[in-house]
């Protein structure tokens, strides 16, 4: 560690998101790290990879908000640079162009490209990249754009995760992969410290050059799509998404020992995934002293001390009668299937279109909460979690 050079991260305090208001910030941000020609070319081919997730209303705070899209394409058009703007959806949404089509305009990137003359990528071609250094993962079915790019500037959404605790700049690029390749990864990665190396190595193999955070609303709660929006006012920059991830943890109150991509960075000993690392510039709000945001149904307490994770390692044997598991709630559901076709490992059944669980197959990945338009899935504890708790005193 020893002579290591610090990472950068600037936080700059937002309200609100005013087009003036965040413009100004993601400029400040960017400034405070050295300026854009720190990170990318002039006249260089530039992909933004902001969170599309759905493609819900920006109020809804599942996806980046499209004025900070909006600020960093305009900072790169003036650099003389093509920008795109692409992402492939999650929640079992097929990666066509009539989906993405929908989707942009739903989160606002349909104005984002008129406004600021970027481009939104309709091309749903992708390559099987060899990634031998890769830890986890030796290949990768990736997106043409993010392949096709100079640089990728990561745009990202802080926001709880159910299954993931956190999802922020690293998680962000899972994106790339397409459409329901995503699925196929979850079933092949069931848990969760090894789906956070696959993610580390994903990051490896494109290394995106700038990592830009919306915080200026997060998601607290059931993320990465049924939570609820927290106001924190911050924008935050840096080029690692480790580092990233770091400030925003400690910024939303999140204990960065317990998501599985820090973790795991730390035991890899990547740059800036202990805070002694990190260098933080610009002008934080006071949001940074921790907000305490509302954690997922689904998190069983700190992992530190051996004790406590001994009795961690044996209730996630227990699995069914102890790990949270999806409910149904046939009343409100819209009989459209997605949760069956995202699930990754075919624990789901439709019968009359409602689906039903098979909970000895579950890997709680919780794939099917995320994706619900009609929130009709609900994270339940198994029978005994709450006794276990009690008694463990995890609650």
């Amino acid at each position: 560690m020893a002579g290591r050079e610090k990472e950068v991260v600037s936080c700059v305090a937002c309200g609100s998101y005013n087009r003036e208001e965040v413009e100004t910030a993601v400029r400040k941000a960017i400034d405070a790290l050295g300026g854009i020609t720190t990170f990318i070319s002039p006249g260089s081919r530039v992909l933004l990879k902001p969170n599309l997730l759905q493609g819900l209303p920006p109020e809804r705070c599942v996806t980046t908000h499209p004025e900070v899209v909006r600020a960093v394409s305009l900072i790169c058009r003036d650099l003389g640079c093509r920008v795109i703007i692409a992402d492939s959806p999650g929640g079992g949404i097929r990666y066509t162009p009539a989906n993405l089509r929908r989707l942009y305009a739903a989160a606002g990137y349909e104005a984002v490209a008129r406004d600021t003359g970027a481009e939104l990528n309709y091309d749903t071609g992708y390559r099987t990249v060899s990634h031998p250094a890769g830890l986890l993962a030796k290949s990768f079915p990736v997106i043409a754009p993010a392949l096709d790019a100079d640089h990728i500037i990561v745009v990202s959404k802080a926001k709880t995760h159910l299954w993931t605790l956190y999802s922020g700049g690293a998680k962000n690029l899972f994106g790339v992969l397409p459409g329901l390749e995503k699925p196929l990864h979850h079933a092949r990665f069931q848990d969760p410290d090894h789906f956070a190396g696959m993610i580390l190595d994903l990051n490896d193999l494109l290394r995106p050059s700038l990592q830009v955070m919306d915080a200026v609303m997060v998601m607290e709660g059931d993320g990465p799509s049924s939570g609820t929006p927290r106001l924190v006012e911050a924008l935050l920059a840096g080029g690692s998404a480790t580092a990233l991830d770091q400030v925003a943890c400690k910024m939303m109150g999140i204990p960065a020992a317990d998501v599985p991509t820090l973790r795991t960075a730390r035991e890899r000993g990547l740059p800036g995934s202990i805070p002694d690392q990190i260098s933080l510039v610009g002008n934080p709000p006071k949001a940074l002293q921790g907000q305490g945001v509302r954690l997922p149904s689904t998190y069983q307490g700190s992992g530190r001390g051996m004790q406590r994770s001994m009795l961690l390692s044996l209730l996630h044997r227990l699995g069914g009668v102890y790990t949270p598991y999806p409910s149904f709630q046939p009343d409100h559901c819209q009989h459209c299937g997605r949760c069956a076709r995202i699930c990754p490992v075919g624990a789901l059944t439709l019968h009359e279109g409602v689906p039903e669980l098979m909970r000895e197959n579950c890997i709680r990945c919780y794939c099917c909460h995320e994706i619900c338009p009609a929130g009709s899935i609900v994270i339940r504890p198994g029978p005994v979690r709450r006794l276990i708790a009690k008694i463990s005193g995890l609650s």
